[in-house]
Parts: structure tokens; C-alpha cells; sequence
């Protein structure tokens, strides 16, 4: 089972906690990719259900990215619909337009960020881990779509270090930077923050708040097919393919990885 599923009862009605238990790194694949967007769909369509809290009870990873043993594992003319999953998981979750509230409870690289910065509201422990977009460190081209979500949160003077960099941080300086909406020092605390603020959220009336989300992400819906053929795009260039299979060998082999 890649997802623990437990339902709570809120003010407003019922909401739902979904815990990643993907593999020891919590890392993605192609498969539970698309299991998490057909549960986010469910939900969707669930009138009972207010609004979602994606956690994960694995102590040192809330999600580690692209999964290294599956991409190396894939055949190269598959490799595009294996990397190409996270793009569309992202639309997936931003356009679910019920309360989303991430907790980062460990590292949370690649595509941890990018479930991350696609939530409403972020809260990360502190110390406990660092979060990041380093698809630019394993040769992967940063899509637009991830790019103007970030834009949507972090400060205008760290979108450079952020997306062309690849850098991390921990869980004061995500806050810093506004990538984090909160931190909390332990397990407990940020529960406890999801949970208020996941209360709070399902006392507004529903229309409205589905209404309104929609309306704040409607740039970026609106552009999810054009994102969506500019990265299929960006993957093809000369180098990308080779580049990312050497960055997975060499996190297999704790080695430095040698670009082309």
C-alpha cells in the first residue's frame, strides 16, 4: 500500500490525512504518481470531504523525489512518461481545489518540493530536514509550471537560487524565503497546525473557497497543456536523458556525478 488514508472529523464535515509510505526514501514512480492523482480525484468528487492533509510517518523522508533504483530500471523510451509523471501529479494537485495543507516531516526533494509548493498551506518541522527543487542538479530542466507556483510563494530576490541553483533549506529558511508558511519543532505541533487550520478552512462555505482557489490558480491551470509539451520538449534536448541516468547512477554509487 503506498498511501495510509485516514479519515478525521472537522467542524465542517469529514477531511482526510494521506500518509506517503512509498518505499524507504518515499521516492516516486510513474505508478504511485498516478495512484496519489486518482485519490485526489476521488476526493475531489466526495462532497462529504473538506480538504486533505498529505503527511508521511517516515522518520527521515516526507518525499525524496524521482525514484533512482525505477528511473535506471526504465527503458530510455519510457523514461519520458516516468519523468513526465510529476508534471502531471502537479496539475493534479493544483487544480484540486479543496483545502490542501502539506506536512513536511522530513527531506523533501524534487518532487517533495514541488507536492509541497502545490499545497495551500506548507508547514515543515524544523531541523528535521531540507526541502528544494534540485532538478536542475540531476539535469532536469525546472518546468514553467513549478516555476510560476514558486513565484506564487517565494520572494522575488530568492527565485534564482531557488530554481537555478537547486538549493535547500531547512525548515527556518524555507520560512524565511516563503516556501514554508510555518515551522514546528515536533510531530505533534505541526498536527496540531495542520488540524487548526484544516478546522478553520472547512467552516468556509464550500462553493466559495473552491471558487475562489480556482480563480487564484487560474493562470496556471490555464497553462498546464502548454507547460505540459514545453517540458516533453525541454526532455529531448541533447544531454538531458544522459545526464539524468548519470546523476541516479551516481546516487546509486555515492559518487559525484560526471556531466556532459
Amino acid at each position: 500500500m503506498n498511501y495510509k488514508r485516514e479519515i478525521i472529523d472537522l467542524s465542517g464535515g469529514k477531511g482526510e490525512i494521506i500518509n506517503l509510505q512509498l518505499n524507504d526514501q518515499n521516492s516516486l514512480t510513474g505508478s504511485n504518481m498516478k495512484e496519489l492523482g486518482a485519490i485526489l480525484r476521488e476526493i475531489q468528487n466526495d462532497p462529504s470531504k473538506k480538504g486533505v492533509i498529505i503527511s508521511s510517518e517516515n522518520e527521515k523522508f516526507f518525499c525524496n523525489g524521482l525514484d533512482a533504483d525505477n528511473l535506471l530500471n526504465t527503458p530510455k523510451d519510457k523514461l519520458l512518461d516516468e519523468v513526465g509523471g510529476i508534471v502531471i501529479l502537479f496539475g493534479e494537485l493544483v487544480s484540486f481545489d479543496k483545502p490542501l495543507i502539506a506536512e513536511v516531516t522530513g527531506h523533501a526533494m524534487g518532487g517533495g518540493a514541488v507536492i509541497t509548493v502545490a499545497c495551500d498551506f506548507k508547514y515543515m518541522l524544523d531541523g528535521k530536514g531540507r526541502i528544494g527543487f534540485t532538478e536542475v542538479n540531476v539535469g532536469l530542466p525546472l518546468p514553467g509550471s513549478f516555476i510560476d507556483k514558486i513565484k506564487m510563494c517565494v520572494s522575488g530576490s530568492y527565485w534564482s537560487e531557488v530554481c537555478l541553483e537547486g538549493k535547500t533549506y531547512k525548515g527556518q529558511e524555507a520560512k524565511q524565503i516563503g516556501l514554508i508558511d510555518e515551522i514546528a519543532a515536533n510531530r505533534e505541533e505541526i498536527r496540531k497546525l495542520s488540524l487548526k487550520k484544516l478546522d478553520t478552512l472547512s467552516k468556509i462555505p464550500s462553493t466559495a473557497y473552491r471558487s475562489t482557489k480556482n480563480v487564484l490558480n487560474g493562470a496556471l491551470i490555464a497553462k498546464l497543456d502548454t507547460y505540459a509539451k514545453e517540458t516533453t520538449d525541454a526532455f529531448k534536448q541533447p544531454g538531458v536523458t544522459e545526464n539524468l541516468l548519470e546523476a541516479m547512477t551516481a546516487l546509486k554509487e555515492k559518487r559525484r556525478p560526471v556531466f556532459k
